[in-house]
């Protein structure tokens, strides 16, 4: 087989040739440096001998910001949601930054053991908050040997971070990042959750459902039903393949104890304890931690005015609000789970979140 005589290479001026001899060890180290991520499994084993996955996420090389991270998911999902894969991970992400960042799984979700012996079967939303959290708060303390962390909380881990702050005043937790986490119904756009409520009087139905559980229905239901997508993230801002990752890894199922809690938050039109007598609404100036609260614009979960009247009920002095997909017409409209998977979530929000906490938390 024949090829065409090669030209022969012109001169490159030398100029140029130091500019890339100098950059490309510049940009190589850097690959090599964000793909050095160090990643250990722990459990932290509550008194009812739970056993809760904690992922650490760790840079290795870079300099340590001496405090840790936790980052606790919300409803439906584990802790693979901050950490999907490589390109879609907020855990990761902070890590990058310098940050020692541990992903929880709940109770019940995720790599998350239940006892040997004789496990509880249901549990209601006031057990993460009276026994998850502090146990959690106590391991991570203790191995990092740090007199403090932060908390980032997106939904439920949100505002069962409220709930735990509000009841228990923990000098630990030195700021709070929460992410879509409403702790009131009673916007508009909050009307398509209280569907939910037909389960308290068709206990066949909600028999099926939770036989079917959170995976299953939302596998099936979510890309069949435009209206149901869009209650849960805006459909053009996340890519077909996160989605599908989204649905295999991310969700888990929903404890039948914590379904009926949830039931009677959406009938009371606020987040309460299991018995209704604890408020979370009512007690929001009791927290006087930093807090950065963000939402997006079209999120119908956490709607901007839904986060906007609990933000206004915060103790802190050093407080921010930040809805993304409001700052100009050629914003994203973030929705509910893109603000943590969307296509530009890296780039727009984990900035924000990774510069806040390093000014809170180190000074920088």
């Amino acid at each position: 087989m024949l090829f065409p005589k090669r030209r022969p290479p012109r001169n490159i001026p030398l100029f140029l040739l130091l500019i890339l001899f100098t950059a490309f060890p510049l940009v190589h180290g850097r690959a090599a440096q964000e793909a050095q991520i160090a990643h250990e499994l722990h459990w932290a084993v509550t008194r009812e001998k739970f056993e809760l996955a904690l992922e650490r996420f760790r840079a290795e090389g870079a300099t340590p910001s001496g405090t840790p991270i936790v980052l606790s998911h919300g409803l439906l999902t584990n802790n693979s949601f901050f950490n999907l894969d490589e390109a879609n991970s907020l855990a990761r992400y902070l890590a990058q930054q310098g940050f020692d960042v541990w992903n929880l799984s709940f109770r019940g979700t995720g790599r998350s053991l239940a006892p040997l012996k004789d496990p509880p079967k249901s549990w209601n939303l006031d057990v993460y908050v009276e026994q998850d959290i502090p146990q959690v708060i106590e391991y991570v303390v203790k191995a990092t040997k740090s007199a403090k962390l932060g908390w980032i909380g997106f939904e439920l881990g949100g505002v069962l971070a409220y709930g735990y702050l509000e009841q228990k005043p923990d000098p630990r937790v030195a700021a709070l990042v929460t992410i879509a986490a409403p702790v009131t119904f009673h916007e508009p756009q909050q009307d398509a959750m209280k569907g939910l409520l037909g389960l308290k009087d068709r206990p066949t139905l909600k028999r099926f459902v939770l036989y079917l559980n959170g995976p299953s229905l939302m596998r099936f239901l979510v890309p069949l039903v435009p209206s149901l997508e869009s209650l849960f993230y805006n459909p053009d801002n996340m890519d077909d393949d996160v989605k599908q990752k989204f649905f295999d890894d991310a969700l888990a199922d929903v404890n039948p104890g914590v379904l009926d809690h949830l039931l009677l938050i959406l009938e009371r039109g606020e987040v309460v304890s299991a018995r209704g007598d604890f408020r979370y609404h009512e007690q929001l100036g009791k927290i006087r931690i930093p807090v950065l609260a963000i939402g997006g614009k079209e999120d119908a979960i956490a709607p901007p005015r839904a986060l906007e009247h609990s933000f206004t009920r915060l103790g802190s002095a050093d407080r921010t609000l930040k809805i993304f997909g409001t700052e100009s017409k050629k914003a994203t409209p973030y929705g509910h789970f893109d603000l943590v998977l969307g296509q530009d979530a890296k780039t727009e929000i984990f900035p924000v979140i990774g510069q806040w906490l390093k000014q809170r938390l180190t000074g920088r």
